[in-house]
């Protein structure tokens, strides 16, 4: 009988044995980097997609970024930043009743079997620290509720409402949480930018970013470790033994159900710093056989090396260059002015741009008139991307334009010749001097006409002596 079960025994650890060793093969064939990826199109198998330069902020990839999905236990980052910021004293210690348990041995299939942290109802001496990095790490879902518990005094909704109303607060605008650890209910969802806004505020947490770059992590004894265990994160990218290990990676939480598919938030750093949400890559092949592969981590493995390989930051406008030449009057010496963008700007953009996909729109003023003055603002440059505008810059004056007093007085004087009122008073004048002429005229043939008629009459009175 012995020799029998030790037979057995070795036929299982073969099998075993060559089953782990068929599925590494596997998994290492199928998940290596594909070279040259372009997501565009190449295969994504995440059903949504959100992935951001951090540094930027430019939205490098999406793919049904704002379409209700189930989160799984991404939702957990929503738990551990209420968490994080709703204790102050990591050390303290927490409260475990069965409530915390209850749902998991309930009726539901949705609840039933749910990741763990290992912790045991009534257990006295787990702090909120080991119940966190027992919530991120192994995605412990009786972790989560223990934490939603103790904060808000058993009444678990107000927790979730906590949870909603941070969501907002971020900026959410299609997410809504019924539940703390993200077991399927149809009122648990969100969208892969939702949940890049979500994972993107709590990394500022410098708590937060500890807890989920950690691999492993220490738990204090209880009824069935009694000398304490270790607990470990879910997220393969940062396993260095596992086939998705990725040198750049840096956690943050994967996730799991048969309705929310396999999800997965992480970040990733080599010359820039990206994070990148999928949700809902397969877990069933089309026959309903059990995937093996984690497709979410050939995802982000693919997706980050794509992004890595394919984009850079590039200056497209200089501070110093000139942009355009506009005509000046009145100008001492100068004819014309150079403008030149007010500042430098960089962007991230493709290493293989094609020139013609950025345009430069410009408008400045037809024709100035001087004085004007270096940095004077003389119009505005639209730098367009593919036809969307990427930034707006002032277009300053490269340089002081004096008057030319002589040409100033000069175009005022000629200036006065074309007024309305110097017409009007030269028309007026002219009709003066018209009427002054015709009037001189008119004196002097009367004058003419007296001086003949008094002449005459000389004559007459001559003759008649």
């Amino acid at each position: 009988m012995n020799i029998f079960k030790r037979l057995t025994a070795a036929l299982l650890s073969a099998a075993i044995t060559v089953s782990m060793l068929a599925t590494v093969s596997y998994a290492e064939e199928s998940t290596a980097i594909i070279s040259g990826f372009d997501p565009y199109t190449d295969k994504v198998w995440s059903e949504a997609v959100y992935m951001v330069n951090v540094d930027t902020g430019d939205v490098v990839f999406e793919k049904n970024a704002e379409k209700k999905m189930f989160p799984a236990s991404t939702t957990k980052i929503m738990t551990a930043i209420i968490a994080l910021e709703s204790v102050s004293d990591w050390d303290k210690k927490v409260t475990i009743p069965y409530d915390c348990f209850n749902e998991f041995w309930s009726d539901d299939p949705n609840k039933n079997d749910p990741s763990n942290a290992a912790i045991e109802p009534l257990q006295e001496n787990l702090t909120y620290k080991d119940c966190i990095y027992g919530l991120m790490l192994p995605s412990g879902c009786e972790a989560a509720n223990i934490l939603a518990y103790n904060i808000c005094k058993g009444n678990m909704q107000a927790f979730f409402d906590k949870m909603n109303k941070k969501a907002k607060e971020i900026g959410c605008t299609g997410t809504n949480f019924s539940n703390a650890h993200g077991l399927h209910e149809n009122t648990n969802y969100t969208t892969a930018k939702d949940m890049f806004l979500i994972a993107q505020y709590a990394m500022k947490n410098p708590k937060f970013a500890e807890v989920v770059s950690t691999y492993e992590y220490g738990m204090p004894e209880n009824e069935y470790n009694p000398d304490g265990y270790s607990i470990f994160s879910t997220v393969s990218l940062i396993k260095p033994s596992s086939i998705y290990y990725y040198e750049y990676a840096y956690g943050i939480k994967t996730g799991t159900t048969d309705q929310a598919g396999r999800c997965l938030v992480s970040g990733a750093k080599k010359q820039y710093n990206y994070m990148l949400v999928t949700l809902n890559a397969p877990v069933y092949n089309s026959e309903g056989e059990y995937h093996e592969e984690w497709y979410s981590m050939v995802d982000h493995i693919n997706l980050y090396e794509w992004a890595f390989d394919n984009f850079a930051m590039k200056t497209i406008v200089e501070k110093n260059e000139q942009v355009k030449e506009i005509p000046v009057v009145l100008g001492e010496n100068a004819e014309h002015i150079m403008v030149k963008p007010d500042r430098d700007f960089t962007a991230l953009m493709p290493k293989a741009i094609d020139e013609k996909s950025v345009q430069r729109v410009i408008t400045t003023y037809e024709e100035l008139t001087a004085p004007i003055n270096r940095g004077d603002i003389l119009g505005v440059m639209d730098v367009k991307f593919k036809g969307e505008t990427i930034v707006t810059v002032n277009l300053l004056a490269s340089k002081d334009v004096k008057r030319s007093e002589f040409d100033y007085y000069m175009g005022r004087v000629q200036k006065q010749f074309t007024e309305p009122w110097f017409i009007i008073a030269v028309i007026c004048f002219v009709i003066l001097l018209i009427c002054f002429i015709v009037t001189r005229a008119i004196d002097d043939r009367n004058r003419r006409m007296r001086k003949a008629q008094e002449k005459r009459r000389m004559s007459n009175y001559a003759k008649r002596r």
